[in-house]
């Protein structure tokens, strides 16, 4: 790594250059053994590969991304039964951010990261081919931010399931948490009792009351009302129902009472909230539950 200038930390990411391409190998070839003299980014499309830096082996198969780094002994070795294809792209780095580790500690291999990864990764691949006088012009700072937040989403390694943005909390508040929504979904009007989410729980009351302060800010009983209270608000934003109607589609039996509980959660009648968003003075609050507990249906 002597031998090779060293970035220097800065407010963003700055490259020297950028170019890269996509490349279709047959089963069984390799790439032989190389030293990097910069930095370059895999992507394998389709297939696997057995890449190896440093003296230790990765297998690496398709959705995966390599991280090459300069002054590293690298070797490729692609399926023997299929074969590959690779997007990649070399690039000089200036000024990387001060936020991020120090590239010689980048992991040389990434896997099971979000899809945004691929699609930026590919985007970026676009913006190259476009520029057909790269290498030997710099990129735009355009194309060194797209770089940065591709490499910033990788580093922060945000692996997601494909179908949930849930975060992990105790069995017994996902089970009480799943049938709330399952509830309020087919019977909106059912009124919940802390006896009967400890019931759905398995657990005791007491035990229920304490995991959901812990994981999720509030208790049984008042997740289920915030939970039917927000789906309360794309109504009364998007819909021409009147406050009764939404409050009878929320399963409140009384607007009365459904008008006060709002209140009391949104500082105002949800007759005023209506007006205040409608007419941009206010901005809607959805910050009582944390963001992956509020409902996302469509009304």
């Amino acid at each position: 790594m002597a031998d090779f200038p060293q970035p220097k930390k800065g407010a963003h990411l700055e490259l020297a250059y950028l170019h890269g391409g996509e490349v279709l190998f047959r089963p069984g070839e390799s790439l032989q053994p190389r030293v990097l003299s910069d930095f370059e980014l895999v992507y394998i499309i389709e297939g696997q590969v057995d890449y190896t830096a440093g003296g230790i082996t990765y297998t690496v198969a398709a959705g995966g991304f390599i991280f090459g780094r300069p002054g590293v002994h690298e070797t490729y070795w692609w399926d023997a039964g299929i074969a590959l294809r690779h997007a990649y792209f070399h690039f000089g780095i200036e000024y990387y951010p001060s936020v991020w580790p120090d590239p010689a500690n980048w992991s040389p291999v990434r896997s099971g990261l979000s899809p945004v990864c691929s699609s930026l990764f590919l985007h970026i691949l676009q913006h190259i081919y476009e520029h057909p006088e790269w290498p030997a012009v710099r990129p735009r700072p355009k194309d060194c931010h797209l770089v940065e937040v591709l490499i910033d989403t990788m580093l922060e390694n945000h692996q997601l399931e494909l179908t949930s943005f849930e975060r992990d909390r105790p069995e017994p508040v996902r089970h009480a948490l799943m049938c709330m929504r399952k509830q309020i979904e087919e019977n909106p009007r059912h009124v919940m009792t802390l006896a009967e989410a400890a019931q759905w729980a398995k657990v005791s009351e007491k035990h229920l009351c304490r995991l959901f302060t812990l994981s999720v800010g509030t208790s049984p009983v008042q997740t289920y009302l915030l939970l039917k209270l927000i789906n309360a608000c794309p109504l009364l934003i998007r819909s021409g129902l009147s406050v009764s109607e939404i409050a009878d589609r929320c399963g409140f039996d009384n607007p009365a009472y459904f008008s006060r509980r709002f209140s009391q959660v949104y500082g105002c009648s949800p007759t005023v909230f209506r007006e205040q968003v409608r007419s941009g003075k206010m901005i809607p609050k959805n910050n009582f539950l944390p963001a992956d507990l509020v409902p996302r249906r469509c009304w």
